[in-house]
């Protein structure tokens, strides 16, 4: 399909950073074509990339705040120093492990009373953190450090139209530059991203914890309704929690409306896999999937130029 070398082993010379993946709860269970695209393109194109061994849930902020902040700051911390104990930073193929370790990390960074107060209970596990790595955005570092323009001459572009889903938590910096990376390396693989009315709605998860009923017609299936409109190719998000959601929406709504939303919900990691030379079948992309992709993996196949 394409020249360009795809290897899971990285080229020292071309190494930019040496990052931990942390996978969170739900990729590994739900989502292993992401992951999988995820390992196996990173590193070709110079991310030294290794699991993050032994991690736990991230434990996802808009929980852990309102329940109890010490286990919250507790529990990140044990999954970052691991990445810190290893000399790596932290990559996060997930919007909601990203705010909820980035924003713990910054807490620990600039708050030495909470650092010392963690500290003392991971000292009870024999563990220590010092609050001295980064927490990277999986589009942080394919826009600034695999380089948008990089991508833009390299990747194949994919003949399809896509919509995108950034998400809440895609939107935590004021200046709006995750969101901005979302639609431009998107952009740089599909020929064409499609807006819709419904872009900015969150997917529902959070509203799960007060109105399930809500989260299910209210949320996701009026971004459903709002995508279908528009006939495209497939939804793309970076983030295991929206995935969780539309996927446990769209099981609801099926058995309980007949609705069927066929929309194939895919990650942006599997766009970049394909683009960089590897099969849908590389990656596992068919199975465990809630909507019929073999129409999409068709169209995967024979669009790349």
């Amino acid at each position: 399909m394409t020249d360009l070398p795809i290897v899971n082993k990285v080229n020292p010379a071309a190494v930019r950073s040496k990052y931990a993946h942390f996978l969170g709860c739900v990729m590994p269970a739900k989502m292993p074509w992401a992951e999988s695209a995820i390992m196996k393109t990173l590193p070709g194109l110079g991310i030294d990339l290794e699991y993050l061994p032994k991690s736990g849930c991230c434990p996802r902020a808009g929980v852990w705040i309102s329940v109890d902040r010490r286990v919250w700051l507790t529990l990140a911390s044990y999954n970052l120093l691991q990445a810190e104990s290893a000399g790596r930073d932290v990559l996060v193929s997930c919007n909601g492990c990203y705010v909820t370790l980035y924003e713990a990390n910054k807490v620990l960074k600039e708050n030495p009373e909470d650092l010392a107060m963690v500290n003392q209970y991971l000292a009870a596990a024999g563990k220590h953190y010092e609050a001295d790595i980064r927490i990277r955005h999986l589009l942080e570092v394919l826009y600034e450090e695999v380089g948008i323009e990089r991508i833009r001459r390299e990747a194949k572009k994919i003949h399809i139209r896509v919509a995108i889903h950034p998400g809440c938590h895609m939107r935590i910096f004021e200046d709006g530059h995750l969101v901005r990376y979302f639609t431009e390396l998107t952009e740089a693989l599909v020929d064409e991203v499609v807006p819709y009315d419904c872009e900015r709605m969150c997917c529902g998860l959070q509203c799960n914890l007060a109105d399930r009923e809500f989260a299910t017609y209210d949320r996701a299936k009026r971004k459903f309704d709002s995508v279908k409109a528009q006939n495209v190719d497939a939804l793309v998000l970076v983030c295991a929690g929206c995935y969780d959601q539309f996927e446990r929406a769209s099981k609801t709504l099926k058995e309980t409306d007949g609705y069927d939303f066929d929309v194939p919900v895919i990650h942006l990691a599997e766009l970049l896999a394909i683009s960089y030379g590897l099969r849908p079948d590389d990656i596992g992309m068919r199975y465990m999937r809630t909507a019929p992709v073999d129409t999409l993996i068709e169209k995967l196949e024979t669009s790349v130029q």
